[in-house]
């Protein structure tokens, strides 16, 4: 620029008076453009910087939701597996509450019943069903037992507990219960 202003000077004709301080308002009037495109490249970059943290936010939030809708599609698929194994799984629970009485009444077979009905609840828990039973005196849950029954007793800390087993109760290994056991409940009868 400063070139082309001193041939301008020398091209002009003997009459023209040269401008005072020319020379000296030309490197100004440089520095003021070099702080400008300074300022300017600092404010793209500030800009740049931002979306750039807009991004990696927008992209975190994008794989928090692709987590969340993967884990919530692997619990759908399970819940589905379930509801399709549900009548089957009733029916083997069914096979082994009567191969249970079987045992009980036929003496003579009653071992090769027991291996017929310990094979079948290792079926049962191969494919993520549990067998539970409550233990005598724990608290009555209606979630877990159903009354099938009542024990009298004088012993007021075992009213409403469990007195007896009748039938073992059945769970998906991630406690949804299948079918609740079936007990026989104290009762406090208040006779003692």
């Amino acid at each position: 620029m400063g070139e082309r202003l001193e041939e301008k000077i020398k091209a002009a004709p003997a009459g023209v008076p040269e401008e005072p301080g020319l020379d000296q308002q030309e490197p100004q009037l440089e520095a003021e453009s070099e702080d400008d495109f300074e300022e300017r490249i600092e404010a793209a970059l500030d800009k740049l910087d931002s979306r750039l943290g807009e991004s990696q936010r927008l992209l975190g939030r994008q794989t928090e939701l692709t987590e969340k809708l993967h884990s919530e599609n692997q619990s759908l698929r399970a819940g589905e597996l379930q509801s399709a194994q549900m009548p089957l799984v009733r029916d083997v629970i069914r096979l082994s509450d009567d191969l249970e009485r079987m045992r009980s009444v036929a003496a003579e077979s009653a071992v090769d019943l027991a291996l017929v009905h310990e094979s079948l609840l290792d079926l049962l828990t191969r494919n993520g069903v549990q067998v539970f039973a409550p233990e005598q005196g724990e608290p009555f849950d209606a979630r877990l037992h159903t009354v099938a029954g009542r024990e009298p007793t004088d012993d007021e800390k075992l009213d409403r507990s469990v007195a007896e087993v009748v039938r073992r109760g059945f769970r998906w290994e991630s406690g949804e219960v299948i079918r609740v056991a079936e007990v026989r409940a104290y009762r406090f009868d208040g006779t003692g």
